[in-house]
């Protein structure tokens, strides 16, 4: 037999397959579920969305309401009118010409209480600016995961 031939031996390739599968195994538990993706991706959106709704507030000069259900969110005009952008429910995004009416993705439930914007982009209710802190809080949750978005009183801002 020669004994100038290399290669592995039969134990060496064997721990190199244990020690691959432990690693696997691993990998699988620590893998990020659906929910775990989708619930930081929705909570940006929201985020964008309540910032582009103050925009378009302050652009139109118009008081805007962001209502809130399970299932998603919608943009209108607090007081209706026959001219644009005022003269449909939910209003028509700009941005996208489409109505301003979002669904979340399946699984993913939103609660949080209705917002009004006065045409300085501010949180208010009833006319009056809301002043407790935060003026709201929005909770995205799937699969027992919750993402909270919050909107701050007197400025508006938003965060997670």
């Amino acid at each position: 037999m020669n004994k100038d031939c290399a290669g592995f031996t039969l134990v060496e390739l064997v721990m190199v397959i244990v020690l691959g599968s432990i690693l696997a195994a691993y990998a699988v538990v620590k893998w990020p579920s659906d929910s775990e993706l989708k619930l930081p991706a929705q909570a940006g959106l929201l985020i964008n969305h309540i910032q582009h709704t103050q925009a378009l507030a302050m652009h139109w000069g118009q008081p805007l309401r962001f209502t809130v259900n399970s299932g998603g969110y919608a943009v209108a005009c607090v007081m209706a009118s026959a001219s644009p952008p005022c003269n449909n429910n939910p209003i028509i995004d700009p941005v996208t010409n489409q109505p301003f009416s979002i669904d979340l993705e399946s699984g993913i439930s939103l609660s949080g209480a209705t917002v009004d914007f006065d045409t300085l982009g501010r949180p208010v209710s009833g006319g009056t600016i809301i002043s407790t802190t935060p003026a709201r809080t929005f909770v995205l949750s799937a699969d027992g995961i919750d993402r909270a978005v919050v909107l701050e009183s007197l400025t508006g801002f938003a965060s997670l």
